[in-house]
This record gives structure tokens, C-alpha cells and sequence, in this order.
């Protein structure tokens, strides 16, 4: 399992959250890739922002929100 982004990363990405400020992170290694992004949210979603985490690996690609930074580390990124 590769970990791209560190606690220092992450806890940039908590403080853009609750500061409501959009940033984007991006992180690579090999052929896999990463990119974090803090976003507005629309109402539904019940928070003033949310985390956009973007993977490739390779020629395959995925995207996927989250409401909180904790959440986006349950599904431990890229394998």
C-alpha cells in the first residue's frame, strides 16, 4: 500500500476544511497519482466544503468526495 500524502499534508487539507478555502494537493510515484482538493459543497451534502480526492493508477482513473478528511483516509488511497 502506498501512502502519498503525510500528516503534514493532511493537516493542511483539515484547516482549508474548516476554513473554507479551496487548495489542491497533488502527489505521485510511479504510476500512481493522487490529487486532494477542497471544494464548496452544495447544500444536500450538509457541510460548507468537501474534499475531492482524484487516483490514477496507471491508465485507470477514480474520483470520489468526502466530508471530512478522516473519511477520505477510510479508504486508504491508492494499493
Amino acid at each position: 500500500m502506498i501512502r502519498l500524502l503525510g500528516e503534514k499534508e493532511l493537516d493542511k487539507i483539515r484547516k482549508a476544511l474548516r476554513s473554507c478555502r479551496e487548495i489542491t494537493m497533488e502527489r505521485s510515484m510511479g504510476d500512481k497519482r493522487i490529487r486532494v482538493h477542497t471544494c464548496p459543497a452544495a447544500p444536500v451534502w450538509g457541510v460548507p466544503y468537501l474534499v475531492r480526492l482524484e487516483q490514477w493508477d496507471g491508465t485507470v482513473y477514480s474520483s470520489q468526495y468526502f466530508t471530512s478528511v478522516e473519511e477520505m483516509e477510510v479508504t486508504r488511497w491508492v494499493d
